[in-house]
């Protein structure tokens, strides 16, 4: 338990995190960097998966389509229920870890 608690702490410290999944909850820019100056490189629609690597300052790191950008962490949820089979949306659940 301890050994389990260290490597948690030593990897939330150095910033590295293992990818997770999660969804946009809206239609969301996807950019070069972590907030609105950065060059907008795309945008990514409502109900898509993505991959999470990273944060910072309200900002996820993801990976989608084969490519690496960023996305305002007010479109992510971890909730893999958010976008339902009656697409009505899910209950919104902030990604752990980040």
């Amino acid at each position: 338990m301890f050994k389990t608690f260290v490597l948690a702490a030593a990897l939330t410290l150095s910033g590295t995190a293992l990818a997770s999944a999660a969804w946009t909850t809206g239609s969301v820019n996807f950019r070069d960097g972590p907030g609105t100056n950065y060059a907008k490189l795309g945008t990514i629609a409502r109900c898509v998966q993505v991959e999470i690597t990273d944060q910072q300052y309200g900002w996820y790191r993801i990976s989608w389509n084969g490519r690496w950008g960023w996305v305002s962490g007010r479109y992510i949820s971890a909730d893999a229920d958010y976008c339902g089979s009656n697409n009505s949306g899910g209950v919104y659940r902030k990604p752990s870890g980040y």
